[in-house]
């Protein structure tokens, strides 16, 4: 029999005028500030027996309108929870979030809404997004055992105030943005075996410029490009000198500034080096992503980063000849370095003051941190975007082609499914978790498996998303400003040679000016926070 819990109205309603200094009792009780009369059941579905109407607001991404896809009319179905939704294009979406934060005019949940740390702690310390951990420890056990299963990810999600104001998506299987290689190219020069330090990186890389691995019979081939700079693929090369970022990241433990190290240094000139013997396409600072991709399609590239290799290169989506990067060591590291893919996405999902069913409005998003509520709003129902192979087994899934107006089987998932090119609450449990797995996606099952060869095992750990106080935030608004920007232009002016690394203790020195010192201090107190944090 499901249990009931029966909710009263409050007789009174917290002053807006409270001090500071109370905030943190004002926003413990702010969950308890509009409840109903409403009786919501305590497990199971539906959710309430009385079907209620709340207001979702979250970017617009994909084919079709929210309230015709596929997941929210089946949650509605399920739960008896139905919603009007506010969804602004992607693109214009961070200016109409400010807005509705800024003016008070407030939906009842921010889904999808990429709210990041700054904003829970300002939204979630005046009131405006309600705290959510008495809600998750009674009403959410999904949430709950993950937070259970994984601190790291409570970590991640708690602010300095000790309240969770903003639920994360949260991937158990690693992903990564890739490096891939030119397979055609690799046949065609009889390489069978990837390289794994960044001399044989350097000498394939040469083998792709002399020997006319395209076989059109012109010296055309560009062996590494890419565009807009290094920024696609610099994380790779970094980590075979033993650096886990670009900006403030950990080595050995300790937070430091990799520009500014030996490590970094390094890098610089091996880039250079590739630079100067035209081994890195001259355009990768200037040309787009499209220009890039039109010369990988003519397969004048051997080298490069994206989200697949068919993007750039063309063919079949489900090809597996073009494999995946292999991390390399150098004379810093004696073990390749990969850095960690923590899967915690921040800000998906947030519950504001004006909401007068807090308690259901858990439970519903809860059922998307469970293996069957993370299936459906990624995937959809049976027969829809997919099929199993084998109705009585149910051990093998087919994804159905894509019906009439579609470019594609994803083309038509982003027409049912809000959780396409967007952040949303769910928990993407590891495919030896689901106890079913993909027939026909080969190039996934492919990609899990290099992922499994060639980059999980060497995961070292990076600087974590962490939270700052206000004052923090403006002085490293004020640093960074300059920083970034003096930082950016002097790499592409040391690997292009505009500027020798004869000069390099003059830039160091010049960081060392803007305030280097205060920055690693604050990201050294924020990161000491978050270890001892839950």
């Amino acid at each position: 029999m499901i249990k009931k819990i029966p909710i009263f109205l409050m007789t009174t309603l917290l002053m807006s005028s409270v001090l500071l200094g109370c905030k943190s009792n004002e926003v413990s009780e702010q969950t308890n500030k509009n409840e109903t009369n409403t009786s919501i059941n305590e497990s199971g579905f539906p959710i309430v027996d009385e079907k209620i109407t709340l207001t979702m607001v979250g970017p617009h991404v994909g084919k079709g309108e929210w309230k015709d896809r596929e997941y929210f009319k089946e949650m509605e179905k399920l739960t008896n929870i139905q919603f009007k939704y506010e969804t602004p294009p992607r693109d214009d979406f961070p200016t109409k979030k400010q807005l509705l934060l800024a003016s008070g005019d407030l939906p009842d949940i921010f889904y999808a809404s990429d709210i990041n740390h700054q904003e829970q702690i300002k939204y979630g310390g005046n009131g405006i997004f309600i705290p959510l951990e008495d809600l998750i420890d009674k009403y959410a056990p999904n949430i709950k055992k993950m937070l259970e299963e994984r601190p790291e990810v409570k970590k991640a999600i708690t602010a300095p105030d000790g309240h969770i104001y903003a639920l994360p998506s949260v991937d158990d299987q690693p992903s990564y943005w890739h490096m891939w290689y030119n397979g055609e190219w690799l046949k065609n020069l009889g390489v069978t075996e990837l390289p794994k330090t960044t001399e044989e990186f350097y000498n394939l890389l040469k083998r792709f410029k002399t020997e006319d691995p395209n076989q059109n019979g012109k010296a055309d081939e560009l062996p590494l490009s890419n565009h807009g700079g290094v920024g696609e693929f610099d994380s790779y090369i970094l980590a075979a000198f033993g650096l886990t970022g670009s900006g403030i990241s950990l080595k050995e433990g300790e937070v430091v500034f990799s520009p500014v190290q030996e490590e970094y240094k390094a890098y610089l000139e091996y880039m250079n080096k590739l630079w100067e013997e035209d081994l890195f396409d001259h355009e990768s600072f200037s040309q787009t992503n499209p220009q890039k991709k039109a010369k990988g399609h003519e397969n004048l590239i051997g080298v490069f980063a994206d989200a697949h290799p068919a993007f750039v290169l063309g063919g079949s989506t489900d090809r597996t000849d073009n494999p995946v990067f292999h991390p390399l060591t150098s004379e810093f590291i004696d073990q390749p370095i990969v850095p960690e893919s923590t899967g915690i996405g921040h800000g998906t999902f947030a519950i504001t003051k004006e909401n007068n069913h807090p308690e259901a409005s858990i439970r519903w998003v809860d059922y998307s941190y469970s293996i069957e509520g993370a299936d459906l709003l990624h995937n959809g129902i049976e027969g829809t975007y997919w099929e199993w192979k084998d109705a009585n087994s149910k051990q093998e899934r087919l994804i159905k082609d894509a019906p009439a107006g579609f470019d594609s089987p994803e083309d038509f998932r982003s027409s049912i499914s809000p959780d396409w090119g967007i952040g949303v609450p769910i928990r993407r449990f590891a495919q030896d978790q689901l106890g079913w797995k993909w027939g026909n996606d080969k190039f996934g099952l492919w990609v899990r498996e290099e992922d499994k060869e060639k980059l999980i095992p060497y995961e070292t750990p990076v600087y974590p998303s962490v939270y700052f106080k206000d004052d923090e935030l403006k002085t490293i608004a004020r640093i960074e400003r300059d920083l970034n920007t003096y930082v950016t232009q002097m790499r592409a002016k040391f690997i292009t040679g505009e500027s020798p690394l004869s000069e390099w203790n003059k830039y160091v020195k010049t960081i060392e000016e803007m305030d280097l010192d205060k920055l690693i201090d604050i990201y050294k107190k924020a990161y000491e926070r978050h270890q001892q944090n839950g």
